[in-house]
């Protein structure tokens, strides 16, 4: 077994016993969960991408990918995928890592006030690293004033700071966080979306009308299909946009990737409650976990729109035929 795939197995079987639906839930209702996160840390899996020389695992980017769709998979509650990538950053600048978890979120400033909409997690992190015109800026939660909660599952909130904290940081070296954050996101959903899948397959085995189970009729056979092929291609373009070493990701990847996932969340969620009925929107059930996740997740560092516009603009500005762009964008050419 190669040492990525041993990392990427410790970690499933981690997560599993740690953070099971339940503990999900009592994380959702509850909000910050310092204990969670202490074991978190404990357990150095929020320490993948640091560098060896710093005391992590110095994995790759195939391996974070293959991390980051198991936290979809167990619709996690915590900013583990975002706060492994700002550790890895600040470490590689020299700096002490802060406390807690880390958000990450584009903002604005508005005069002295810094403003950022719908922060991913905000309700169990203790810093967020705000995207500014200027930089990177690390701010702490405890200063913000919380404006709103927004998303599906209560995770979700806009902040807001009359002025940057004085304990506020701002990271020197020069990385696309927009581009990480697309990558981020569509690893996560594509981990999400596998569960659905799964979910759907076992329920329609299990579940009997007119006496055999409804994955012998073929209509929902065609739309386990559709799930499925969708499933998948979240999959692929997620692995193509996390690839190779460091923290630097292709934005070109990256907008594909994010593209491809959040459009297909709106098929992936309906048709995984179609298959299940009534009883996947129940709240005992786990399938209105990873769908509320899927459209939470959906809309963070930009739609399938921004993306696609993104795209579109890099065809018309390379001047290619759009299949040789295609192939460059891929390395299939």
């Amino acid at each position: 077994m190669s040492i990525d795939r041993f990392i990427s197995d410790a970690f499933s079987q981690w997560l599993q016993a740690t953070f099971d639906s339940q503990r999900v839930r009592s994380i959702e209702q509850a909000g910050a969960d310092p204990g969670a996160w202490q074991e978190v840390t404990d357990s150095g899996f929020a320490d993948l991408l640091l560098a060896e020389q710093h005391g992590g695992a110095g994995a790759n980017l195939e391996t974070l990918g293959e991390v980051l769709q198991i936290c979809g998979a167990c619709a996690l509650p915590l900013a583990v995928a975002t706060t492994m990538w700002v550790y890895a950053a600040l470490a590689a600048e020299g700096h002490d890592r802060p406390r807690g978890a880390i958000a990450l979120a584009r903002g604005q400033r508005v005069g002295e006030r810094v403003e950022c909409r719908n922060v991913a997690f905000a309700a169990t992190v203790e810093h967020v690293l705000v995207l500014l015109d200027d930089g990177a800026w690390l701010l702490p939660v405890a200063d913000a004033e919380p404006v709103a909660a927004s998303g599906v599952a209560g995770l979700s909130a806009d902040l807001q700071w009359t002025t940057l904290p004085a304990s506020a940081w701002k990271l020197n070296q020069c990385h696309d966080w927009e581009a990480i954050g697309a990558a981020i996101f569509a690893a996560l959903i594509a981990g999400a979306a596998g569960r659905v899948l799964q979910l759907s397959l076992s329920y329609a085995a299990e579940r009997h009308q007119f006496g055999k189970p409804i994955a012998r009729f073929q209509a929902v056979q065609q739309q386990l299909s559709v799930l499925a092929e969708e499933v998948y291609a979240v999959r692929m373009a997620a692995q193509l946009a996390l690839r190779g070493s460091g923290l630097a990701v292709d934005p070109r990847l990256a907008a594909l990737a994010k593209a491809r996932a959040s459009q297909a969340v709106s098929s992936i969620g309906a048709i995984g409650h179609m298959v299940h009925g009534a009883i996947g929107i129940t709240e005992e059930y786990d399938l209105q976990l990873y769908t509320r996740r899927l459209h939470e997740w959906r809309l963070q560092f930009g739609s399938e729109r921004y993306w696609q516009q993104r795209l579109g603009h890099a065809l018309l500005d390379s001047q290619l035929p759009v299949l040789d762009f295609m192939r460059g964008l891929t390395g299939s050419g």
